[in-house]
């Protein structure tokens, strides 16, 4: 085996330790204040793919079940990866752990790539080493559960090695070309495409780190630009070539994501998070000169409820030593990397103080949206890294050969030690409560009626402005009570029900105000008979609602194209085409083509591949609700069995509890479940007339359910009162048969 082939396989062997540590350092599950919203955001994700919606910007069942638009403004990349393993059979905890563990994994190749750009073998897996050690990285993973962040470590160095590359392409092609020949070969460079799409996986891998990552990088240029030019390895990049090599990538990246970036941006002002003003929260999260840092012998994890994250006292030490070499070494190519880092890093040292606090105001409305200055401390990993990495380099190279291979060996291999024990030996995560069987909505909505929140998310950034109720009250009966709504006589009998889509039947006897069990948001559009109606927010929590004339009428609801949804459709696509014809002048056709038909596929869906079930209806009137129809799964051996029921309410008058009833071809009851009519966290006092309540009952069957077909029942009773069974007005009957289970053996 070769020297470059061993060097390749040592990669490897260092990525895949990562990987697998981290796999390990992952069991069991660590107890986090975001880790369980990312995992419901996976599980809903697999949902939505189950049901052939493959980018879905709603996730029906968040918030209390009114739905909530979490993908609409929240980077969903991150998500797809342990949501397809989870598909694929893997338990949602179990995927989790082994999509980070990749996620790890990668950004160490990543790194020594970018390391092995002027460093040699060993010096680059010691400074990989560092950045994979980083305090703050396994902060974000053992301590605030901010997963996606921890995932967007693997493109930051990506971007840096790609970036590295293209720049050393235009400074060898500036020396024998014109600008525009050189903008034309910088353009059909494949490290050009290799950016541009690293820009792009970062902006929807996470939000935040890319504005940080965009922040940095055009301070780098500036920094850059300072200088008559720039030593690349053997090459200078002159200043009239910096911009297109460090620009362009980035605003073509970003062109690339314009599908998810313009609707998010866009559209903020109607969700919380864009409709409220810029605050000052961040002040309270600066660090002054006393809690900057921390000099203890190993790193000191703060708990996420603490205003301030310390740096490690190392990187001060480092700094101490480069500054005098930035002095000294003034014959060093290394110079300028040392340099940039050094600049870098104090530069984000003093975004992370009070005495910042002037600049933050200033650009609040961009920087305000950070909330913690301790954030960069994302950027600032990858700088340490490198700085540590090109000063064990650079004195390296002053040494003989022979003597410089020791010291390589010695100085890398002390630093990756001291950088692993040092994070490693504070961290001590909590085991989380509870089991991947337990990820259910049901779960999700009881811990956020307990902590007072709503949809997942800690302030309710993504509840649509047009929710008047405070938050922590949606779950539950309204704090102020509100006028009770006259009776209204109609049936609304659903024919298709998809993800994001649903058709209804509906017939009234007078004018009426049809009202849906979700939130109203512009992107969801009403048709009635194939008409385009005006949709609005009803009362206090901001129901979706439409008026209908009396008579017979076919009411679609769908979660349609906003207009800044098709303006980032139309400039990806615009994107696409710009890559693909780019990379064909360097690429095979064949795979040129094949990555274009992904990325289309990905960028294009407008849901049009969603599935849709027709329910069987019942039409059971109890003369405040109506049993409209039911939807039965079926059975999956090792998950939750469900009954969808659908309702529509003419007058709400008593709180109502359904049961369902699972009875063997002896009429033995094999399984039972009662649970209010619309679940926990939709009081009755939350009912309108006029409203569409559908609800789906979880039931727990036996594992040793013997095989056979079982008969599925439902019914009503007053709440508490199970021994009085409600009979439909129009039926003989109290107990509905609505289907047939098979278990097989």
């Amino acid at each position: 085996m070769n020297d470059g082939r061993r060097t390749h396989v040592g990669y490897l062997l260092i990525a895949a330790a990562a990987a697998l540590a981290l796999y390990w350092g992952t069991s069991p599950w660590p107890d986090t204040p975001d880790g369980l919203f990312h995992l419901h955001r996976v599980r809903a994700l697999a949902e939505a793919l189950q049901m052939g919606v493959l980018l879905p910007r709603w996730f029906p069942d968040f918030a209390f079940g009114y739905g909530y638009p979490v993908l609409h403004y929240y980077a969903p990349l991150f998500y797809y990866p342990p949501a397809l393993l989870h598909l694929m059979g893997m338990e949602l905890l179990t995927a989790m752990r082994l999509a980070l563990a990749l996620w790890f994994g990668a950004s160490a190749l990543a790194m020594m790539a970018l390391l092995r750009c002027w460093a040699r073998p060993v010096i680059a897996a010691a400074g990989t080493v560092v950045y994979l050690a980083f305090p703050y990285r396994l902060y974000d993973l053992f301590v605030r559960g901010a997963l996606p962040e921890f995932a967007a470590f693997f493109w930051l160095p990506l971007i840096a090695f790609s970036s590295f590359r293209l720049a050393q392409f235009a400074a060898a092609e500036s020396v024998a070309n014109g600008f525009w020949a050189l903008l034309r070969r910088l353009l059909s460079s494949r490290w050009f495409a290799l950016t541009a799409l690293a820009w792009t996986g970062l902006a929807l891998t996470h939000n935040l780190t890319a504005l940080m990552a965009v922040l940095a990088t055009l301070g780098c240029a500036l920094l850059l630009s300072l200088s008559h030019s720039v030593a690349l390895s053997s090459s200078h990049l002159q200043s009239r070539c910096l911009a297109p090599a460090v620009l362009l990538p980035l605003l073509f990246g970003l062109t690339l994501g314009a599908f998810h970036l313009a609707p998010s941006l866009l559209e903020a002002g109607w969700v919380g998070v864009g409709a409220a003003p810029a605050g000052d929260g961040f002040r309270r999260h600066f660090a002054d000169w006393t809690t900057l840092a921390t000099d203890e012998i190993v790193y000191r994890y703060p708990t996420a409820a603490e205003p301030t994250v310390p740096l490690p006292a190392s990187l001060f030490a480092l700094l101490a030593v480069a500054l005098p070499a930035l002095l000294f070494w003034r014959t060093s190519p290394l110079r300028p990397h040392l340099a940039l880092t050094v600049a870098l890093s104090v530069i984000i040292i003093f975004l992370m103080t009070s005495a910042s606090a002037g600049l933050w105001t200033l650009a609040a409305p961009a920087l305000g949206k950070l909330q913690f200055p301790w954030r960069w401390q994302t950027i600032l990993a990858l700088s340490f890294a490198c700085m540590a990495a090109t000063l064990l380099e650079a004195a390296a190279r002053r040494l003989p050969e022979r003597r410089a291979a020791n010291f390589a060996r010695a100085a890398g291999g002390a630093l990756a030690v001291y950088s692993v024990v040092y994070a490693i030996a504070g961290l001590s995560p909590t085991p989380a409560p509870f089991s991947a069987n337990e990820l259910t909505r049901e779960q999700m909505w009881r811990f956020d009626a307990e902590h007072g929140q709503v949809g997942a998310t800690w302030t309710g950034e993504f509840l649509p402005r047009w929710v008047k109720e405070e938050r922590w009250a949606i779950g539950r009966p309204p704090t102020t009570p509100t006028p009770g709504d006259a009776t209204v006589s109609f049936v609304a009998v659903p024919e298709e029900q998809g993800y994001l889509r649903s058709t209804w039947r509906v017939h009234a006897d007078a004018p009426l105000t049809l009202r849906f069990h979700r939130f109203y948001f512009p992107a969801w559009q009403a048709l009635v008979n194939g008409v385009v109606a005006p949709a609005y927010p009803d009362g206090a929590l901001g129901l979706l609602a439409v008026d209908l004339d009396a008579g017979e009428q076919r009411v679609e609801i769908r979660f349609a194209p906003t207009p800044a949804l098709w303006l980032g459709l139309l400039l990806s696509m615009a994107a696409l085409c710009t890559l693909a014809l780019l990379l064909a002048c360097s690429l095979p056709l064949r795979l040129t083509l094949a990555g274009l038909g992904v990325l289309t596929l990905l960028v294009v869906n407008l849901n049009l591949t969603e599935r849709t079930i027709r329910p069987l209806p019942v039409g059971a009137d109890y003369g405040s609700v109506r049993l409209e129809a039911a939807m039965i799964e079926a059975l999956h051996p090792g998950r939750p069995w469900n009954v969808r029921l659908f309702w529509s309410v003419q007058r709400p008058e008593q709180p109502l509890t359904t049961f369902i009833h699972v009875v063997n071809a002896e009429g033995q009851m094999a399984a039972q479940k009662d649970e209010p009519l619309a679940g926990a966290f939709t009081p009755l006092e939350r009912w309108r007339s006029g409203q569409l309540l559908d609800f789906t009952h979880r039931v727990a069957l036996p594992g040793d359910l013997a095989p056979g077909v079982y008969t599925i029942y439902v019914g009503l009773y007053p709440s508490g009162r199970p021994d009085a069974p409600l009979q439909p007005l129009n039926r003989t009957e109290t107990r509905l048969e609505v289907g047939r289970l098979e278990v097989r053996p």
